[in-house]
């Protein structure tokens, strides 16, 4: 496999990304978590930029609305975890670029995400939050919590908003899965499931494993999926596990500041790719679940990565953060 990278741009703390697609136009969206740019790349024009929003950032999670060009995001998750001031908001497309609507505040939200209700009527709303209230960066003594509710985009509201009745500390990954969620945290790994008919939302315990961020893919090729998921807070160990979340392998130690997670289809196999922020601050692509990688890049530091796939090619989007880069690889199956 080889990875070429084929743009490049300069964004300070580049860190939630996001490809952002409908009809017949086609970004890929990076905002920075500082008090800087939000900046859209146009696929279809040789990557011209356009400023979604000029500074505020503190964005940590981007979420498209479905069947549109308009998108929902936090902003002002600074400094560091103490993000008391946190906020959601919505980017609406008028044609050439986008209009803000502030939802309102959601105090320490970390990762967000609206889910599509199975009847149409609209969407759930989930949100993480990295903690209740804090003293300091460093203060963990207010368990965060899982709120959910109702997102209408009409209003653009989140409406019945409500705390599930669990604790969660130092939340830091969600994977949207078919029909749930995973949610991930020193407690371990948690399936949510929205309500169903009579059936209030359901939280399920996977695993006691503390867990940073998670992702799945058929990696041994066993027509079942396995999980890679960044162990510890930030890592530093990355660990593989079947379907059933029994440990495959578990790294040692030399991932530190563990961050950046994908796993899918790569050519005619799934992969991992993974990336952290410290020490050798690597982006891999993991071949085998004994954690086999090949160097895709180096000294990049990345926060956050996905793959698209355009006019019969596959790319590979970064937001390499310690060295304040935007970056596109072409992916070349060999």
């Amino acid at each position: 496999m080889k990875f070429n990278k084929i743009f490049k741009d300069e964004l300070d703390h580049c860190y939630a990304i996001m490809r952002l697609q409908q009809g017949d136009q086609d970004f890929i969206v990076v905002a920075s978590e500082e008090k800087k740019p939000c900046y859209a790349y146009d696929l279809n024009n040789d990557y011209q930029r356009t400023v979604v929003w000029p500074d505020v950032g503190g964005t940590m999670t981007m979420v498209q609305i479905p069947g549109t060009l308009n998108f929902l995001a936090t902003q002002r998750f600074y400094p560091g975890f103490n993000s008391a001031a946190c906020r959601i908001v919505k980017e609406t497309f008028n044609g050439t670029d986008w209009d803000q609507t502030i939802i309102g505040d959601f105090p320490y939200i970390h990762r967000f995400d609206i889910l599509p209700k199975t009847d149409g009527s609209g969407y759930w709303y989930v949100g993480c939050s990295i903690a209740n209230s804090k003293k300091d960066t460093d203060d963990w003594t207010d368990p965060g919590k899982i709120w959910v509710g109702e997102y209408n985009d009409a209003s653009e509201t989140v409406d019945h908003l409500h705390a599930l009745d669990f604790r969660l500390t130092k939340n830091h990954g969600y994977k949207r899965m078919d029909g749930y969620s995973l949610i991930t945290g020193v407690q371990g790994i948690f399936k949510l499931v929205p309500p169903t008919g009579q059936q209030d939302w359901q939280l399920i315990q996977l695993s006691d494993v503390e867990t940073s961020d998670i992702y799945s893919a058929d990696i041994n090729q066993d027509g079942q999926e396995e999980y890679l998921t960044i162990e510890g807070f930030h890592g530093p160990y990355l660990r593989v596990s079947d379907h059933n979340f029994k440990t495959i392998t578990r790294s040692a130690a030399d991932t530190p500041f563990g961050h950046a997670i994908w796993g899918g289809r790569l050519g005619n196999r799934d992969y991992f790719i993974f990336g952290w922020r410290s020490g050798k601050q690597n982006l891999e692509l993991i071949t085998s679940d004994q954690l086999d990688a090949q160097l895709i890049d180096e000294q990049v530091g990345p926060s956050n990565v996905t793959v698209y796939n355009k006019e019969g090619k596959t790319y590979l989007l970064s937001a390499n953060r310690e060295a304040n880069q935007v970056a596109v690889y072409e992916i070349i199956s060999e």
